[in-house]
């Protein structure tokens, strides 16, 4: 079986999985929740050809954005009212999306160990999209649950945690040694745990679900920026005046746009 015959077979039985997922009663949805994240990791362990193959950090670093994808988009989905056809349409998304993320696997494993192939830098882009579109529906979900700050901190901060692991592994796939002269948790921890202070911020501050979301996805890019050109040992004064401005700008907007009636 050709390789991309096991990607499209894995993102039909993803795609009818999320179908069915989607069309469970209310209340039955976050125990299927946990159900399609089982299916999500044996769709790409199978589709990859991973199962019984690389090491285990290379296997679990190869579903972290399959699972926070089915995890965010999952969540948000729930929380809107959907028919048939709706549901039909949402499902055939979260397949092509699945496709897409099993060819930028594909590509990040092909490049581990070996000379960055050409398609490396397109995949990193894709993924890094990905992983932005992911950060809003986890964000956006998280909050429409209007948890008290203590429950958002900790789980802002395993999402954040999650979404720089996989952003340091996508990025150091580039690097010769694959990065493992690098304090991986350095690149994790620090940004998550700015990540969680802004999280108790925003349980504080009316900034409104979807602006909330917004801005946290803003944040996310601007330090996965900063984190990807230090890696990559090109973080010059120019980047980080750059996005310090960025920053600056994303700051502003929360300050201004938010209105306290």
């Amino acid at each position: 079986m050709s390789k991309r015959l096991k990607y499209i077979i894995s993102s039909l039985v993803a795609a009818l999985g999320f179908f069915f997922f989607a069309s469970l009663p209310f209340e039955s949805r976050y125990y299927g929740l946990l159900v399609g994240i089982v299916l999500m990791v044996f769709c790409f362990w199978f589709g990859l050809g991973i199962v019984f193959e690389e090491s285990l950090y290379t296997r679990l670093m190869a579903v972290v954005l399959p699972v926070i994808f089915f995890i965010g988009f999952g969540l948000f989905i729930v929380l809107l009212p959907l028919n048939s056809l709706a549901t039909l349409g949402i499902s055939i998304f979260f397949g092509l999306i699945s496709y897409v993320m099993f060819l930028v696997e594909n590509v990040f494993l092909v490049s581990i160990g070996y000379r960055t192939p050409p398609l490396y830098r397109a995949a990193y882009t894709v993924s890094f999209i990905v992983l932005l579109l992911t950060s809003f529906f986890l964000f956006d979900s998280l909050f429409s649950f209007r948890f008290n700050y203590w429950i958002n901190m900790p789980l802002i901060f395993i999402i954040s945690g999650l979404i720089f692991l996989y952003h340091f592994y996508s990025v150091s796939i580039e690097l010769a040694d694959d990065g493992k002269n690098k304090n991986i948790w350095a690149y994790v921890l620090i940004p998550s745990l700015l990540m969680s202070q802004l999280g108790l911020v925003f349980s504080f501050w009316p900034v409104g679900i979807f602006k909330g979301s917004i801005y946290l996805v803003s944040v996310i890019y601007v330090l996965c920026s900063l984190l990807q050109a230090d890696v990559r040992d090109r973080l010059f004064r120019r980047t980080w005046l750059t996005y310090t401005w960025i920053g600056t700008a994303i700051i502003l907007a929360i300050v201004l746009m938010v209105s306290w009636r």
